[in-house]
C-alpha cells in the first residue's frame, strides 16, 4: 500500500513538472512572437532614435511601465529621455507588451543583461483605488557605477610621492 502510494506520489509529481516546463516553453514561444512583432511594428521605427542614443551613453536606470518607457542617463546632468506612448499616439502597454518591451530593450541593448552591470526587478505599483500596475526597472549596480564615474579620471599613470 505505501509502495503504491509512493508511486502515485511520485507519478503525480513527475506530471506537475511536465505541465511546467510545457507551459515555461509555450511561454517563452509566445513571448519570442510579441517581441518578433515589436520589432516590425511601427512603435520600433519610432523608438530607434532613441535607442541609438542609448548605446552611446551610460545608462544608470531604465524604466519600462505602461505608459513608455523612461531612459535616466549617468550624467552630471541627470540628462533623461522618454518615450510616452500617448504623445506618440499608441496606446499604452498591457504587461505582456511590457514585458516583450522589455526583452526587445535586453536585445538592442545588451549591457542591460549583464548582471554584474544592473540589476533587474519587476515593480508591483498599488494605486489608490486598489488596482495593481506592473513595471521593469533595470538600475546601475554600485560597483559598475563607481568604475563608470571615476573611469575619466584614472589613467593609471598616477605615481605615490615620497614627500
Amino acid at each position: 500500500m505505501q509502495t503504491l502510494l509512493a508511486i502515485m506520489l511520485a507519478a503525480f509529481l513527475a506530471g506537475a513538472v511536465v505541465v511546467y516546463f510545457y507551459q515555461e516553453n509555450v511561454r517563452e514561444k509566445k513571448l519570442q512572437l510579441r517581441v518578433k512583432k515589436l520589432y516590425a511594428s511601427q512603435l520600433f521605427e519610432d523608438m530607434i532614435p532613441m535607442l541609438q542614443a542609448a548605446r552611446h551613453h551610460s545608462i544608470e536606470q531604465l524604466v519600462v511601465d505602461k505608459t513608455g518607457v523612461v531612459i535616466r542617463y549617468l550624467q552630471a546632468d541627470s540628462a533623461e529621455t522618454a518615450f510616452l506612448m500617448r504623445p506618440n499616439g499608441y496606446t499604452y502597454l498591457t504587461p505582456d507588451q511590457q514585458e516583450a518591451m522589455r526583452a526587445m530593450l535586453e536585445d538592442c541593448l545588451p549591457k542591460l543583461c549583464d548582471s554584474a552591470k544592473y540589476h533587474v526587478m519587476r515593480r508591483r505599483i498599488r494605486l489608490l483605488n486598489g488596482d495593481l500596475e506592473y513595471a521593469y526597472q533595470y538600475t546601475i549596480t554600485n560597483a559598475y557605477k563607481a568604475k563608470l564615474c571615476r573611469a575619466p579620471y584614472y589613467d593609471g599613470s598616477l605615481q605615490t610621492r615620497s614627500w
